[in-house]
């Protein structure tokens, strides 16, 4: 199998739970990245959110990538935007409306803000604030123009409310927007992240690669959670679930490597690359 892009999440692929890349996975990265394979963040995170990891691995430059908010945005490390779908005030209307079903908090994310109505912040705004590096600002609705535009939304709060919170929302949200879940076990919190209809990390790895010119069966792709499925249903992506990955990922896997904090993708390159060598 030859290889010519990596794609992998962060937060429970890439990164361990203390949130650190391990000695083995670094390894294994760099190997990839100086046999000129292209290695490439896909996250729910934003830019300021992946760069300090990817500095780690010595990957910059306007030649590399990172597939940003569940694919709501591609962009080159220096900043330049070559994919973007946005939401609208619109949108941000309809999604207050829909927060009021449950208990929860909502923000909306920009490429350097991340904005709120909400005058108590939970403990996973103010986690995912700290890890991305992105400051919270909190505005009256009368505050926000109508012309203002997000990448992303963020329902959040106790895993029991977010589930309860989900079953109460319509099939029509889910018909009108790409909802998907992830969470943070150790605060025992869970979010349902929203993007425009047509905006997924799947969508966003084909269209990278094809502007580059990469084939989809050159493409491996990591993840753990339902954020992550849009890469699982692409049928010639090569598709590592990790140990720790949702039943829906490691059901469409071609391969389940070991766990996030067990350098399972230092465990399932040295695999696909031995091949390449």
């Amino acid at each position: 199998m030859a290889i010519k892009m990596i794609a992998t999440d962060l937060d429970g692929t890439l990164l361990t739970s203390d949130h650190r890349i391990s000695p083995k996975t670094k390894k294994a990265l760099q190997r990839a990245d100086k046999m000129g394979i292209k290695v490439v963040p896909a996250s729910g995170r934003p830019l300021p959110g992946v760069l300090p990891y990817l500095k780690e691995l010595n990957i910059s430059g306007h030649d590399n990538y990172a597939i940003l908010f569940n694919g709501g945005v591609v962009q080159r490390l220096t900043g330049e935007k070559l994919i973007s779908n946005d939401l609208s005030y619109a949108d941000l209307k309809e999604f207050l409306h829909y927060q009021k079903l449950g208990k929860v908090n909502l923000h909306f994310m920009t490429e350097n803000h991340y904005y709120t109505m909400d005058r108590n912040l939970s403990i996973i705004m103010a986690a995912a604030s700290a890890l991305n590096n992105m400051k919270i600002r909190v505005r009256d609705l009368e505050q926000v123009p109508e012309d203002f535009h997000f990448i992303k939304a963020e329902f959040s709060g106790p895993a029991n409310e977010i589930k309860t919170f989900k079953q109460n929302l319509p099939e029509v949200f889910f018909d009108k927007w790409n909802a998907s879940s992830s969470g943070i076990s150790s605060l025992g919190t869970d979010t349902i992240e929203v993007n425009n209809l047509v905006a997924s990390k799947g969508l966003a790895i084909h269209q990278l690669a094809h502007r580059l010119g990469i084939h989809e069966n050159e493409v491996v792709v990591f993840g753990d959670q339902g954020n992550d499925l849009s890469m699982f249903e692409n049928n010639n992506f090569y598709k590592v679930a990790m140990g720790n990955a949702i039943s829906a990922l490691k059901e469409r896997a071609d391969f389940v490597t070991k766990d996030h904090d067990d350098d399972g993708i230092a465990y399932a390159l040295n695999k696909i690359l031995a091949s390449q060598v």
